[in-house]
C-alpha cells in the first residue's frame, strides 16, 4: 500500500490574443513596425490582466497562504509556472512570485521545469523544443536560485524521444501521464524508464487526480462530498510505492470555488496523510529510485481529454493549419526582431481553443476560452499571422528579406 503522495500543481495562464486585428496591423506605416507596438496590438492584455487578477485574488494568493501554512505540517508541493505567467505576474502582480519564492526557500515547494511558453514546441522542432526548456530552466534558476532535475512537456505530453531531449537538458525525472494503453497491467503508481535513457519517468495517477480537478464540486457524483479524509483512505489504499497526483493549479479557487469547500480540503490534507501514514514527498525526490519496468512510449501522449494524446491541439484541420501558418512565418518573425512575439503564438492555449470535442472534454476547453467557437479562435490567430505579414510588408521585409 502507498505510504507517499506527491502533488503536482500546474501554474499558467496564456497570453491571450485580441481578436479583429487584422486591418490595424496592415494600417501601421513602416515606422511603426516594432516589437513593442506589435505586442500592443496583438496582445489582449486588458482581458490577461483582468483574469490574471481575478485568479490571483480567487486562486494563486489564498492558495500559497495555505501551503505555506500546512507546509509547517510536513505539506510538501511541486509546482511548475509557465513562462508565459512568468511574464504577466512580473507585470501585473509580482507579490505572487515573491509568495511562491518564499515557500520554494522553506523547502515546502518544489519547482518543474517546462517549455517557457507553455507551448507545442516538441511538436514543431526538436531544437526549438530544447531551447524551449532552456530559457525555462535557466529562469528558475535566475529568479528561484534553483536548478530544476524534474521536468514535464506541456500538458505532460512525451514520447521517448522527447524524453532524451529533456534529459539533455538536464532533467533526471519526467512526469507524464499513467495512460491505461501504455501501462497495460502495469500500474502509475512506480518509477519507470524508457529505452537507451536514464531518465526516470514519474506517472500520473489520473483517476485520484480527476477526483480532485473535476469530480470534487460535482453533487451527482456518487463520492460527493470528498473530505480529505476519505481522499487519504483512497491514497493510503492503493497498491504502489507512491501516488502522482497533478493537478490544475486554478483547481483552487477558480474551477471549484472556494464555496465548494476545496480550500478546506487542502488545509486538512496533511492532518489527514498523518493520520493515515502517508508522507508528502517533491517528485525530485522520486527520480534516483530504480526503476520497476521500462516503457516504450513512441506515440505521443498527454494529461489532455479522453483520448490522453495530441488530439487536444492537433485533433482538427483548423489547429493544423493554423500552427502550419504560425510556423511558415517563423524565421520572418525572428529576422524581424520578433522572435518573442512568435513564441508566444506558439503557447498551446491558442490551439486548443479550436477544438471541436464536445461532452467532458469539450467542457474542460472552456475554460479560461475567451471565444465563442472553434472558427472565432482559429480567425483570431490568422488574423495576427496574416496581420504581422502585411505588417512586415509595408516594411518591405517580405521583399527584401531582413539581415
Amino acid at each position: 500500500m502507498v505510504h507517499r503522495l506527491a502533488i503536482f500543481l500546474e501554474m499558467h495562464q496564456p497570453r491571450r490574443l485580441r481578436p479583429n486585428v487584422l486591418n490595424k496591423l496592415c494600417d501601421l506605416r513602416s515606422t511603426e513596425v516594432s516589437p513593442s507596438i506589435i505586442s500592443s496590438i496583438v496582445f489582449y492584455d486588458e482581458l490577461n490582466r483582468e483574469i490574471l487578477e481575478r485568479v490571483s485574488s480567487k486562486s494563486y494568493e489564498p492558495t500559497l497562504e495555505i501551503i505555506n501554512e500546512i507546509g509547517r505540517e510536513g505539506f510538501k508541493v511541486s509546482i511548475s509556472i509557465s513562462g508565459d505567467l512568468i511574464d504577466q505576474l512580473m507585470m501585473w502582480r509580482p507579490n505572487v512570485i515573491e509568495m511562491l519564492r518564499k515557500l520554494v526557500n522553506n523547502g515546502t515547494v518544489d519547482l518543474v521545469a517546462e517549455p517557457y511558453h507553455h507551448s507545442l514546441a516538441s511538436l514543431i522542432d526538436n531544437e526549438l523544443f530544447a531551447d524551449e526548456l532552456r530559457e525555462h530552466a535557466e529562469t528558475i534558476r535566475a529568479l528561484f536560485s534553483r536548478n530544476p532535475v524534474v521536468f514535464e512537456n506541456t500538458e505532460f505530453l512525451f514520447r521517448n524521444d522527447w524524453g532524451l531531449i529533456m534529459e539533455r537538458m538536464g532533467a533526471l525525472g519526467v512526469l507524464t501521464e499513467g495512460v491505461d494503453w501504455v501501462l497495460g497491467w502495469r500500474s502509475p503508481t512506480y518509477v519507470y524508464g524508457i529505452p537507451n535513457s536514464r531518465v526516470r519517468l514519474l506517472l500520473r495517477h489520473y483517476r485520484l487526480s480527476d477526483d480532485v480537478g473535476f469530480r470534487f464540486s460535482n453533487r451527482s457524483w456518487d463520492q460527493w462530498p470528498l473530505t480529505a479524509d476519505k481522499y487519504m483512505a483512497w491514497v493510503r489504499a492503493t497498491p504502489g510505492d507512491f501516488v502522482l497526483v497533478g493537478l490544475d493549479f486554478e483547481t483552487f479557487g477558480e474551477h471549484h470555488w472556494r464555496e465548494s469547500g476545496i480550500f478546506d480540503f487542502l488545509s486538512w490534507l496533511p492532518k489527514e496523510a498523518s493520520r493515515a501514514g502517508v508522507k508528502f514527498v517533491h517528485v525530485s525526490e522520486l527520480v534516483n529510485e530504480d526503476p520497476v519496468d521500462y516503457l516504450d512510449i513512441n506515440t505521443a501522449i498527454s494529461w489532455a481529454d479522453v483520448e490522453k494524446d495530441a488530439s487536444a491541439w492537433l485533433g482538427n484541420e483548423l489547429q493544423v493549419t493554423a500552427l502550419n501558418h504560425v510556423v511558415s512565418i517563423r524565421g520572418l518573425m525572428e529576422r524581424s526582431g520578433l522572435g518573442k512575439v512568435w513564441r508566444y503564438l506558439i503557447t498551446s492555449d491558442h490551439y486548443y481553443y479550436m477544438s471541436m470535442k464536445h461532452g467532458s472534454s469539450g467542457e474542460v476547453h472552456s475554460y479560461f476560452n475567451p471565444f465563442g467557437s472553434a472558427f472565432e479562435a482559429f480567425k483570431t490567430l490568422e488574423d495576427v499571422v496574416i496581420g504581422i505579414a502585411c505588417a512586415l510588408a509595408n516594411k518591405g521585409l517580405l521583399s527584401r528579406g531582413v539581415s
